[in-house]
């Protein structure tokens, strides 16, 4: 692996004002854009599949599952967010046959994207803060899964690194940042190791 690669090309869009809780669907919006989809995150973060944020039901907390779909609503402050699945599943209506979504693969894997040319979609926190949990509530399908949400939970994309460095396009400073490489790879860990891109056409 080289010691630093960036993919070229790669739109800086923010979320706000417009979307206070909807980093995952701007950041998607950049990867999409770079790949040539004439798209707009408000396009985007409609196409979404969305279910309940965590409500009272029968004196328990109940709600939606992040990896079926987005947890409220992107336009709103009061919303959670969303994981790769559902965010693969919107990059295949823009670019079908071209969603690659890489959860679980290391860090070095990772970089190797990179690598190879092309950003990735990344889950970590905002300005990489420590994680914490905060909600925790009952999957409404009554599969009897608890989710334990972690704040601040944050979507951004992956655009290069250097020896010291990761280059991210993030919605919510609606900049290129440079954030530590290592305290990066710890927080796109404790998020699950989640990660979308785009599969090279064969």
């Amino acid at each position: 692996m080289t010691q630093g690669k960036r993919v070229p090309g790669v739109p800086v869009i923010g979320q706000y004002p417009v979307l206070p809780t909807g980093c995952e669907a701007t950041a998607l919006t950049m990867l999409l854009q770079w790949s040539g989809v004439a798209v707009s995150k408000e396009e985007v973060a409609d196409a979404l599949v969305k279910e309940p944020a965590p409500f009272e039901q029968e004196g328990k907390l109940v709600g939606g599952h992040p990896n079926r779909a987005f947890i409220g609503d992107p336009y709103s402050q009061e919303s959670y967010g969303v994981f790769h699945k559902p965010i693969a599943a919107a990059l295949e209506t823009f670019l079908p046959g071209r969603a690659d979504d890489v959860t679980g693969l290391s860090f070095e894997e990772l970089l190797a994207i990179v690598d190879s040319g092309r950003p990735a979609v990344v889950w970590a926190t905002i300005e990489l803060k420590e994680p914490r949990k905060t909600t925790t509530w009952m999957d409404l399908t009554g599969s009897g899964e608890q989710i334990t949400w972690q704040s601040p939970e944050h979507c951004m994309t992956l655009t290069g690194y250097t020896a010291e460095a990761v280059i991210i396009n993030d919605p919510h400073t609606a900049r290129t940042e440079h954030y530590p490489r290592d305290l990066f790879r710890t927080r796109w860990e404790q998020l699950g190791r989640q990660a979308v891109t785009i599969s090279p056409l064969s």
